[in-house]
């Protein structure tokens, strides 16, 4: 029996017409309805998973293979940007930075073909700073790791530049030692001073600077030598950042405690305004290191000439402000000092009647 339907071709009576727009791959209909898909969240790395990579790396620098060493510390880098923290945490609870530090320490003695290799290791590094205190991290501060990061201090790419300066403060952190060891390397302190001059790595740089200076006369005299407090008289100046306004600051109050760095300082003409100017204005730390930088160059220098200088820029004011609104013990003795002889100065200008058109005495007001 032919139906109906059949036999005159037609359309089976309520059938459905299936459209080309029906007909799309889902991922399709999901695109001209504008809904885009939303990815299942990565599973975070497990412990064991941890270790067992940690211990691949080890393995692999024992061997000094470099491809394979490469290739699992680049997974170390995506697993870290996959899921960020908690992997990162995951990692170091496992000894990443132990395994890390042993493969640069490694192929830090071995042929300039490792350089990739080694920037790489320094970069996944930088992810964990501060590093200091962390299990392993000494090997750092191995001769052949200690060249290997002077070179890249001195290299051409900035971020590599960086990454150096970030892991050099770290070193030095940990201990006194590895700051002899370091500025006995020829190129590292000018590596450092150059970071800072091409605004590299400012902070970093800084404080690396800081803790060598604080170790030995000789070396704040080496730092001298080239041309650092010039360098940070013009970043006080330029650089409104409070953070670096504040480590200039520190670093150039060690350097006073040198005599040769005194004497540079006092050289400049810039200095006792800048530091006149930032009481106040910066910081607590900033006041502080101001007064203190202000007290050794005239106490020490045993000239008077710093304070009729400083008086000159309202000097005097500004440290009667400090005594008001309080201070540290040490900062509020320092400043006392300063103010009876300034007060002393301003006295005995006008009892003599030296005054000079050049040093805009006239309108500070009398002593009490």
């Amino acid at each position: 029996m032919v139906l109906p339907w059949r036999s005159r071709g037609g359309k089976r009576p309520n059938q459905l017409t299936i459209s080309d727009a029906e007909t799309k791959t889902p991922a399709a209909q999901l695109r001209s309805s504008r809904i885009e898909r939303i990815q299942s969240p990565r599973v975070p790395l497990t412990p064991r998973a941890a270790a067992e990579i940690c211990r691949r790396l080890e393995n692999a620098t024992a061997r000094e293979e470099n491809a394979e060493c490469f290739k699992i510390v680049s997974k170390i880098k995506n697993l870290i940007r996959e899921s960020g923290e908690t992997n990162k945490k995951c990692l170091l609870q496992n000894g990443v930075v132990s395994a890390l530090t042993s493969c640069f320490q490694r192929f830090s003695s071995t042929r300039e073909e490792q350089a990739r290799l080694l920037e790489e290791v320094l970069s996944v590094l930088t992810y964990w700073l501060p590093l200091s205190g962390t299990e392993g991290f000494s090997k750092m501060g191995t001769t052949a790791s200690l060249n290997r990061l002077v070179r890249f201090l001195n290299a051409t790419d900035a971020k590599t530049r960086q990454n150096a300066a970030l892991c050099i403060r770290e070193v030095l952190a940990v201990d006194k030692k590895y700051v002899y060891a370091l500025t006995d390397i020829e190129g590292a302190c000018e590596g450092l001073v150059k970071t800072i001059r091409d605004s590299v790595s400012t902070k970093a740089s800084l404080m690396a600077i800081y803790r060598a200076v604080s170790c030995d006369d000789k070396i704040a005299a080496k730092f001298v030598k080239l041309g650092l407090v010039a360098l940070i008289a013009e970043m006080i100046m330029n650089n409104a950042e409070k953070s670096v306004c504040e480590r200039c600051l520190v670093v150039l109050n060690v350097i006073c405690d040198n005599e040769q760095g005194r004497e540079d300082v006092l050289r400049n003409a810039l200095i006792v305004p800048l530091l006149v100017k930032k009481i106040l204005r910066v910081s607590d730390l900033a006041t502080q290191c101001s007064v203190s930088i202000l007290w050794k160059l005239w106490r020490k220098s045993g000239e008077d000439h710093v304070l009729l200088e400083a008086l000159q820029v309202g000097a005097f004011e500004k440290l009667l402000v400090v005594l008001q609104v309080g201070c540290e013990e040490k900062t509020k003795e320092r400043a006392s000092e300063l103010l009876r002889n300034l007060n002393r100065c301003r006295n005995e200008i006008e009892k003599t009647n030296c005054l000079d058109s050049s040093m805009r005495l006239k309108n500070v007001k009398k002593s009490f």
